[in-house]
This record gives C-alpha cells, sequence and structure tokens, in this order.
C-alpha cells in the first residue's frame, strides 16, 4: 500500500537527506522545520512565508517612493518663494495668494480627468511626460514677468500636478502587498511630508542667491523626476473600457466619501498658511516651530501606527484619527505659549498623518483597479478643494475677527467628519469575490 500524504499538506512536507532514489516519495512525508529551510532548498522543497512578511520596501517602491519626494521637494521649494517673485514683479500680497489659490484649485478641479486619462493612457507614460513638461515650466517661471500669463502658468501647472499626485499614488498601490497597505500607503504619504518638511527652507536659501538659480535648480530636480520615472516599474497597463462621459468622471461615491478629509483640509489649509503668521502675533519663535513638530510627529507615528491599520481594518485607524483633529484645532486657537502651540502640532500630526493612509486603504478595497488613479483623481477633488478653501476662509475669517475664531471655525466644522464617512461609506460595497 503506498503512502501518500493529504494534499491539504504536501506542500509542507519534503525529503531531508535522502537517497535520490527515494526522494520524490519521501519529500511527502517528512515536515519541514524552520531550522531546516535552508536545507530544504537544496531539494527543491517549497516552503511557506508568512503573508504578513511580504516585502514592502522593494527596490521598485524606493524608486517611485523617491520620484515623489523629488515632486514635491520642487514643488514646496516654488511655492513658498512665488510670492515674494510676484510682488517684486509688482504684484500685491493678494495677487500673490491669487497664484496659490489657482494653482491648488486647478489641481483639484482637474484631478479626476487627469486621473481617468492616466487610467487610459498609462500611468507611467503620463509620470514620464509631465515630469518632462515640468522642466520647461519651471524655466518658464524664471522668464515670465507678466502677471497674467504667469497666472496662466499656475493653472496649466496645476493640472498637471494632479496628474502626478493620481498617477503616483495609483502606481504606488500596485507595488503594495495588499496586506501591507496601510502601512504601504503610510510610507508614501511619508515623501511628500519629508519633502514638505525640508525643502521650504532649501528654497528660500536658493532663492537668496537669485531667483533664476532657483528655477534652474528646480528645471534640474525635474530632470532628475524624467530618469527616475523612466526606471519606474508599474503603471503600464491601460484601460480598454471606452472613455467615460462627462457625469462618469467622478466616482461620485467615493467623492462622497471623500468629503470627510475635506472639513479635515480645511484646518490644514488653514494651518499651512497661516500658523506663522500666528506664531508671529503671539511672539511664538521660532515662527517654524509648529511645522516641525507637526512633521516629524507625522514621520513617526506613521512608522508605529499604520501597521495596526492592517492588522485591525482601516476603521479602527480612521475614526481615532478623525476624532483627535478638532481638539487640536481648538488648541491651535488657544496657544499664546510654546507649549500649547507644540501640543496642538503634536496632535494634529497624530489625527492628520493617520487618516489618510487608512481612508485611502478602506477606499480601494472598494473600488475598481482599472481605474485606480480615476479614484485617487476623486480624492484628490475633495481633499485639495479642502485645503485651497481653508487657506482663503481662514484668512477672511481672521482679518474680520482674529485667528482665534478662524481656526474655531476649522475645528467646529472638522467635528462633522466621523458623521459625515459613517453615513457615505455604506455606499462604498467592497465586491464579492468571483465563486471558482
Amino acid at each position: 500500500m503506498s503512502v501518500v500524504a493529504p494534499p491539504q499538506h504536501r506542500s509542507r512536507y519534503a525529503c531531508v537527506g535522502a537517497p535520490s532514489s527515494r526522494r520524490r516519495f519521501l519529500r511527502h512525508l517528512v515536515p519541514i522545520h524552520p531550522i531546516h529551510a535552508t536545507s530544504s532548498r537544496i531539494y527543491n522543497a517549497p516552503v511557506l512565508k508568512s503573508p504578513d512578511r511580504e516585502p514592502l520596501l522593494t527596490g521598485p517602491f524606493i524608486r517611485l517612493w523617491t520620484f515623489g519626494f523629488i515632486t514635491f521637494f520642487s514643488a514646496f521649494q516654488l511655492l513658498p518663494t512665488i510670492p515674494f517673485r510676484i510682488m517684486n514683479l509688482g504684484g500685491s500680497k493678494a495677487e500673490a495668494g491669487f497664484f496659490l489659490a489657482i494653482y491648488t484649485y486647478a489641481s483639484a478641479l482637474s484631478a479626476p480627468i487627469t486621473g481617468t486619462i492616466a487610467d487610459h493612457v498609462g500611468r507611467r507614460i503620463l509620470l514620464i511626460g509631465t515630469s518632462c513638461a515640468f522642466i520647461v515650466f519651471s524655466l518658464l517661471y524664471g522668464v515670465v514677468t507678466w502677471l497674467p500669463l504667469l497666472l496662466l502658468i499656475a493653472c496649466i501647472h496645476g493640472i498637471l500636478w494632479s496628474s502626478i499626485l493620481a498617477s503616483g499614488a495609483a502606481i504606488i498601490t500596485e507595488l503594495i502587498p495588499v496586506s501591507r497597505r496601510t502601512e504601504g500607503m503610510a510610507y508614501w504619504g511619508m515623501a511628500s511630508t519629508a519633502a514638505v518638511a525640508t525643502a521650504p527652507v532649501v528654497g528660500l536659501a536658493v532663492y537668496s542667491k537669485g531667483w533664476m538659480t532657483l528655477c534652474l535648480e528646480m528645471s534640474a530636480l525635474s530632470v532628475v523626476m524624467v530618469i527616475l520615472a523612466l526606471r519606474i516599474r508599474g503603471g503600464t497597463g491601460r484601460s480598454h473600457e471606452p472613455f467615460p462621459a462627462a457625469s462618469q468622471l467622478v466616482d461620485w461615491r467615493v467623492l462622497a466619501a471623500a468629503c470627510s478629509l475635506f472639513v479635515i483640509s480645511y484646518g490644514y489649509g488653514g494651518v499651512t498658511s497661516y500658523v506663522a503668521v500666528l506664531s508671529m502675533e503671539r511672539h511664538i519663535v521660532p515662527r517654524s516651530l509648529y511645522f516641525t513638530v507637526f512633521a516629524i510627529t507625522i514621520l513617526i507615528s506613521r512608522i508605529f501606527t499604520a501597521p495596526l491599520g492592517d492588522r485591525l481594518g482601516p476603521r479602527a485607524l480612521l475614526y481615532p484619527s478623525l476624532a483627535i483633529l478638532p481638539f487640536s484645532l481648538a488648541m491651535l486657537a488657544w496657544s499664546h505659549d510654546r507649549t500649547m502651540i507644540v501640543s496642538s502640532a503634536i496632535l494634529f500630526g497624530l489625527g492628520f498623518g493617520s487618516a489618510y493612509p487608512s481612508f485611502a486603504t478602506f477606499v480601494l478595497a472598494r473600488s475598481d483597479p482599472a481605474r485606480r488613479a480615476a479614484t485617487f483623481g476623486s480624492i484628490i477633488l475633495a481633499f485639495d478643494t479642502g485645503i485651497g478653501t481653508g487657506s482663503f476662509l481662514t484668512g477672511f475669517v481672521a482679518e474680520h475677527g482674529s485667528f482665534a475664531a478662524a481656526f474655531l471655525v476649522a475645528a467646529i466644522l472638522s467635528t462633522t467628519a466621523i458623521p459625515i464617512f459613517v453615513y457615505t461609506s455604506r455606499f462604498l460595497v467592497e465586491p464579492t469575490p468571483s465563486p471558482m
């Protein structure tokens, strides 16, 4: 009578030190112990790997992460310095703010369209083409002196920016194991966080050497972006579905759920635009203290909290993150010393740093992979619109009232994030696996 291991256990058995004539027979009988893993490879025996150990920080992931870092590093050298350029050309502070508003809204409103284009022409192709265009735009900023033309360039640049955001985020999901998606999205977000924390200081230092010097440096960074984009793996697939009608460009279910991000990015827009001014008015030094603590908190917290989202589910991380944010903004409204402003920055970093990756993980599990760039386009539409609106209205309320009132408005608005998500997430249903 022959002895054969049950089918469900065969992959766990192999021979150890058996003669060649008996190897195939005994392969089914001797279980592999972890300490014999090296020996088992000699006989080509399979060794099971835990799905929790799927590699995340692979070469393709690191290359795309570096591409994202350089993209944000270049952009956030431009955004803090372009107001000085506009005012040197005779523009007002309002016109300088208008540049940032046009750039942000152009990115937000075009994101569903550019995301859909990326799904149809190829996400990697769009990254390469947009990176080439960034070389030209960096040089145009250096030579254009007519303000209306500069604002037009800002509009087109913002549209191209949205295509990079949507395409890059879609490609990174191809490189992240599903079992580590929250952790992977958190690490992907660190590219922009690290860039935003360091780029303004570098940009202002380079700008002190001359505006054209800064533009040439940004152009050189765009060349590096092109080189990295050419080496990116993934993003080569294309959707073979007909290009959707205008009414279908936006994934309305995703956009509705992303309104929970809108109400928190409103506060983020106010923070990024005016927390330095608030610090100056309240004699809190250094003025960059809030940004520094905020960025460090995000970087550290994502390392420790993101794996929890994969183990416990994205909601387990999302709800506490959204709940923290109103307290952080209310604390900022009444911050008059370093202790208060540092406490607010820590809470805001904890909440804001975990909210986006956990939200993205939740949505990705309930969206069509073939339209992943379009999905991110709908998220960007809500997120960036919130930033632009928050930047504008926080300044308006502060001018006619106070910064305390402005950030209290942001705090109250952020309390609606959880109710919005609870209601709208019901319409995002996870697809049922097809029967084998």
